[in-house]
C-alpha cells in the first residue's frame, strides 16, 4: 500500500523520506512545502525535484486528490462541497463571513455517536478518515475560496475524538508554520464529549479551540438526544472541561441547539446556567436545522426569545446563531445526506 503524504506531519515525513527512501532530510522541507504549502496534486508539478526523486516517490506514495462530485452555493454564501475520498463519500463546508473564511471539515464517514437529532447520526459509521483525507478537504476548499482560509472548525460528519490518531496529525499538519499554516487558536475541535476525548486535546499542550455539543445540562434530556452521553456524565464532562480551559486559559463553547419541546424550556435554561456558572465559556446558542426524515422541530421565535433572556446575564457570554448554509443542506446537523445515500445503495451498486 502506498503511503499517504497529505497526511504525515513533518516529524512522520523526514523519518519516512530518511529511513524508507534513503534521502537526504533536507527533502523534507521541499517536499512538505510542495504539499502544504503551494498544496501541489501531483509529483510532475515539483519542478526543483530531480526526475529519479520523483519517480521514486510515484512508486512509493500518493497524493491524496478528493474528487468534487457537487458545489452547491446558498444565497448567503455558505458553500457545500460533496467529495468522494478514497474511503467514501464525504461532506465539507465553506463559511464565508469577511474577513473571516471558516472551513468545516469532516473527520468520520457518518458517525456513531447516535444524536437523534443529526443526519450524520442517522447515517451510521461507515468508518474514520485518515489524516490525509482530512487535509485533503482543507486543500480542495482552499483552492476554490475567494481569499485565504482564516479558520478551520472540526464540526463536520463525524466525532473528532473518536477518530482522534487522524485528527491529531491533522491539527499537527495544518497550523504547521511551514505549510497552510492556520493559527492555533483559528482551529477548533468539537466533540459530544466521549471518555478520554478532551484530555488528549489538552496533552497535546497547544492552543486549539474547543467546542461541546452540550444541547442539555439534564442528563436524562442529553441521553435522549445523545445516546452517546450515557457513556460520560455530565460531571465527568465538566471536570475535562475545566482541566481544558486551566491547562489552556482559554474558554470553551458550550453548544446548545434549541429544539422544540425538548431542551427549550425555561427549566432548561436554568440548568444550563447552572452548569456553566463556574466554567469560563461562551454558549453558543443554535436553533435546529430541519433534517428530511426526522420529526424535530425549531422553536419559535417568543421560546427563543425567553429562552435567551433567562440565559443573559446569568451567564456572561451568550450568543444565540442563526445557523447558515440551511438552504444547501449545509449547516449543523445537516451533513451526511451522501453517507446515507451510499448505504442505502448497498454493495455492488453504482
Amino acid at each position: 500500500m502506498k503511503v499517504q503524504l497529505l497526511g504525515l506531519n513533518f516529524d512522520e515525513l523526514q523519518n519516512w523520506l530518511v529511513e524508507d527512501l534513503k534521502q537526504k532530510p533536507f527533502r523534507a522541507k521541499q517536499l512538505f512545502t510542495w504539499l502544504h504549502f503551494r498544496r501541489v496534486s501531483s509529483f510532475e508539478e515539483m519542478t526543483d525535484l530531480s526526475l529519479k526523486f520523483r519517480n521514486i516517490l510515484k512508486s512509493e506514495a500518493e497524493i491524496t486528490v478528493p474528487e468534487q462530485t457537487e458545489r452547491v452555493e446558498s444565497d448567503e454564501g455558505t458553500v457545500k462541497y460533496l467529495l468522494k475520498l478514497p474511503g467514501g463519500p464525504a461532506e465539507s463546508v465553506m463559511i464565508p463571513d469577511p474577513p473571516r473564511f471558516t472551513a468545516c471539515l469532516s473527520t468520520q464517514y457518518g458517525c456513531r455517536m447516535g444524536c437523534k437529532f443529526c443526519m450524520t447520526g442517522s447515517a451510521g459509521f461507515h468508518g474514520n478518515m485518515s489524516a490525509a483525507e482530512i487535509v485533503a478537504q482543507l486543500y480542495t476548499m482552499a483552492g476554490h475560496s475567494p481569499a485565504r482560509i482564516s479558520n478551520v472548525v472540526f464540526m463536520g460528519m463525524g466525532e473528532p475524538m473518536d477518530n482522534w490518531d487522524a485528527v491529531g496529525s491533522a491539527l499537527e499538519i495544518i497550523s504547521d508554520d511551514r505549510g497552510i499554516c492556520i493559527g492555533q487558536r483559528k482551529i477548533t475541535v468539537s466533540t459530544v464529549g466521549i471518555p478520554g476525548g478532551i484530555r488528549k486535546l489538552v496533552d497535546m499542550e497547544k492552543q486549539y479551540g474547543l467546542a461541546v455539543s452540550l444541547h442539555s445540562a439534564v442528563r436524562e434530556t442529553r441521553e435522549e438526544i445523545i445516546p452517546a452521553a450515557r457513556a460520560m456524565s455530565l460531571e465527568q464532562l465538566k471536570h475535562d472541561i475545566l482541566e481544558y480551559t486551566g491547562t489552556t486559559g482559554r474558554r470553551v463553547t458550550l453548544e446548545y441547539c434549541l429544539i422544540r419541546g425538548v431542551n427549550d424550556s425555561i427549566e432548561e435554561a436554568h440548568e444550563l446556567a447552572e452548569y456553566a456558572k463556574d466554567i469560563p465559556c461562551k454558549i453558543n446558542l443554535l436553533v435546529y436545522n430541519p433534517v428530511p426524515g426526522l420529526d424535530w422541530k425549531r422553536p419559535s421565535e417568543e421560546v427563543l426569545k425567553r429562552f435567551t433572556e433567562y440565559l443573559y446575564p446569568r451567564s456572561s457570554a451568550v450568543t444565540l446563531r442563526r445557523s447558515r448554509g440551511g438552504k444547501v443542506a449545509g449547516a449543523c446537523g445537516q451533513l451526511g445526506a451522501s453517507v446515507l445515500l451510499e448505504k442505502e445503495k448497498g454493495p455492488g451498486c453504482q
